[in-house]
C-alpha cells in the first residue's frame, strides 16, 4: 500500500461530510466511530475509542471497508495506538478522519492522509447581551445561562465569535493583548473548558473597557 492510507476532512460539519461518503456504499462496508455523551455531545477521541477501531479494522474481509472517525479532538493517546495501524494498515481497510482543525491532529498523523478541506459559509449567531448596555448584573446573569446550555464545542467556538463580531460592530476597539485573549479562549474550548470560565475574563475585559478603566 501506498504513503497515503486514508483521508482527513476539515470541517465544522461532520455529519453531513460523513454522510456524504457513506451515501454510495453498503451498511457492511462502513463502521462510524462518533463518541458523544448521553445528551449527544460530542467527546473527545481517547484511547479506548482507538481500540475499538484497530479491533475493527483487523475484522477481515474481501471488499474494501470504510473506518470513519469523528470527533473534535483526538487524545495523543489515541493518536499514537491510530499511528501503529497507519503505519501497518490491514488490506481493505480505508480511514476516514474528521475533525474541525488539521490542529487536533499530530503530524505523524497527517503525514498518511489526504487532506481535504470543507469550508463553509454560515451565519454567527447574535450574541446576547447588548453592548451598549453592558452591566455586571447582566454578566452575571449569562454567565449563568451559560452553563445551562450545554453547548457542542464548536457552538462554544461560535459562541466566542459572535462575541468578537458584536464588539467590533458596536465601535469597541481592541488591543493585539485583548484579541489574543479570543484565541486563548477557543483553545480552552477546544479542552472542554466550562463555558462560563472561557466567557468571564473576556466580559470582564470588554466591562473595563467600556467603562474607560485603565
Amino acid at each position: 500500500m501506498g504513503l497515503f492510507v486514508g483521508e482527513l476532512h476539515i470541517s465544522a460539519q461532520p455529519q453531513e461530510i460523513a454522510h456524504n461518503i457513506t451515501a454510495t456504499l453498503q451498511k457492511g462496508d462502513y463502521v462510524i466511530f462518533h463518541p458523544t455523551d448521553s445528551k449527544g455531545k460530542e467527546l473527545e477521541f481517547r484511547i479506548d475509542d482507538a481500540r475499538e477501531v484497530i479491533a475493527q479494522s483487523y475484522l477481515a474481509s474481501d471488499r474494501e471497508r470504510f473506518l470513519i472517525l469523528i470527533a473534535p479532538s483526538y487524545s495523543i493517546e489515541a493518536q499514537n495506538a491510530l499511528l501503529k495501524i497507519l503505519e501497518e494498515p490491514p488490506q481493505n481497510v480505508h480511514f476516514v478522519l474528521i475533525a474541525p482543525s488539521k490542529n487536533a491532529l499530530l503530524p505523524t498523523i497527517l503525514s498518511r492522509l489526504h487532506i481535504y478541506m470543507h469550508k463553509s459559509k454560515k451565519t454567527l449567531p447574535l450574541f446576547e447581551l447588548d453592548m451598549k448596555k453592558f452591566t455586571l448584573s447582566a454578566i452575571y446573569e449569562f454567565l449563568r445561562d451559560c452553563d445551562r446550555q450545554n453547548r457542542s464545542i464548536q457552538e462554544i467556538k461560535d459562541h466566542i465569535q459572535a462575541l468578537l463580531f458584536a464588539v467590533h460592530t458596536s465601535g469597541i476597539c481592541l488591543n493585539r493583548t485583548e484579541l489574543e485573549a479570543f484565541d486563548e479562549a477557543i483553545a480552552l474550548a477546544d479542552s472542554y473548558t466550562k463555558e462560563s470560565y472561557i466567557f468571564l475574563p473576556l466580559l470582564l475585559k470588554i466591562h473595563k473597557k467600556q467603562r474607560g478603566v485603565r
